[in-house]
């Protein structure tokens, strides 16, 4: 079991000085970071990694400029613009019900976020592989499997997915180094929990203007360790602070990504870092315009299982409760961390995608806390 640190009884604020170019206007703003350059003195990295480990610790969510990735960012948006803009048979045509790895064309109020059907249309993307069913021997490699790509578009989407993949790797490995020093851990610590093949996914994301301000995708927390996301200028995006049942927006910033925690660097830390909830509220129509984003989630390889990290005894603990490292604010509270992190990747889609479950995995059964089991072994589980 992670262990509570001793800290946890003796809260304290952390410190904020113009060096680590943490910016917060009001109590409830998000910090804004600035990743060093690739020339920066040893200290510069190290006021940024402290930076970096007080938001994450704080708020589980902060924004972060200075990546190199606009161009790479603006030209994926504009792609998936001009996808959306396609005629529906044309988006139907890479159908994620098609596809047991959850992967393709997700349209409108087809995925369930927290039991309520999402408003938005998506493309689902992960790493590539090989599909192997159910001669696999874990049932969270099935997750493995190849992307379905347009072609109505003339591949220009998929040319801009795949160098906008390897421009959040660069960043998501040098964030995750920088955060292993700021946590005072060896730079490293991080790479075996991703080694050569890191369970990366990403989405397209088209949020339709609604007359209610319907949520787009309903309140959750994200499965693996780091997410990066890149918004237009339309908004909606909102954050549950920790500790509260208080959501801010979080608005777009020309040029900077949003980046949060999730559920599986959270149990790793002993609930040190948190996974933060946070939804998608549509802007009303009166402003005319879909909102859309790019979300890209960097995950532990799918065989991973956490271990307990033994972090310093002198960080400081700043939010109000006792950590939580096994289940996060999300679905009502019930949300159940697994230890494997596979197992919580698959939870996170059989929840969301029931139709691709019924389709291709009804062997499978999910329990209500989320867990995946095989049908002949879920009356020993319940």
């Amino acid at each position: 079991m992670p262990r509570v640190h001793a800290c946890v009884a003796r809260p304290r604020v952390f410190a904020t000085r113009a060096s680590t170019r943490v910016s917060r206007v009001r109590a409830s703003s998000l910090p804004t970071l600035e990743l060093p350059s690739v020339d920066a003195t040893r200290e510069r990295e190290k006021s940024f990694a402290r930076a970096l480990a007080a938001a994450s610790h704080r708020y589980g969510f902060f924004y972060l400029t200075g990546h190199g990735c606009e161009r790479a960012c603006e030209a994926t948006l504009e792609a998936s613009r001009a996808f959306f803009d396609l005629p529906d048979a044309a988006k139907r045509e890479i159908d994620y019900r098609a596809s047991p790895c959850f992967r393709g064309y997700v349209a409108d109020g087809l995925e369930n976020t927290n039991g309520r059907p999402d408003r938005r249309e998506q493309i689902e993307f992960g790493a590539e592989g090989t599909y192997r069913g159910r001669a696999c021997e874990n049932h969270y490699e099935r997750l493995i499997g190849p992307n379905q790509w347009p072609t109505a578009d003339g591949g220009r989407l998929r040319r801009e997915v795949e160098r906008f993949q390897g421009e959040m790797e660069r960043v998501s490995r040098r964030t995750m180094r920088y955060l292993a020093l700021g946590l005072g851990l060896n730079e490293d610590c991080f790479d075996a929990t991703f080694g050569d093949a890191p369970n990366v996914q990403m989405k397209v994301c088209r949020y339709p203007p609604t007359s209610d301000g319907e949520f787009g995708v309903g309140e959750h927390s994200d499965t693996g360790y780091l997410s990066l996301l890149v918004q237009d200028d339309v908004g909606g995006l909102q954050v549950k602070l920790p500790d509260s049942d208080e959501w801010i927006d979080a608005p777009p910033i020309p040029g900077a990504l949003v980046v949060n925690l999730g559920e599986m660097i959270q149990f790793a830390t002993g609930g040190y870092l948190i996974a933060t909830p946070h939804r998608v509220r549509n802007v009303a129509p009166d402003f005319g315009r879909a909102r859309y984003s790019v979300p890209y989630f960097w995950n532990p390889r799918l065989d991973y299982r956490v271990e307990a990290m033994k972090l310093p005894e002198d960080l400081p603990w700043c939010r109000p409760k006792p950590p939580s490292y096994d289940s996060t604010a999300s679905h009502g509270g019930t949300n159940k961390v697994l230890d494997c992190y596979g197992e919580n990747a698959f939870k996170s889609l059989a929840r969301s995608h029931r139709e691709v479950m019924e389709r291709h995995h009804g062997d499978l059964q999910i329990l209500p806390d989320g867990s995946v089991v095989k049908r002949d072994q879920a009356t020993t589980r319940v």
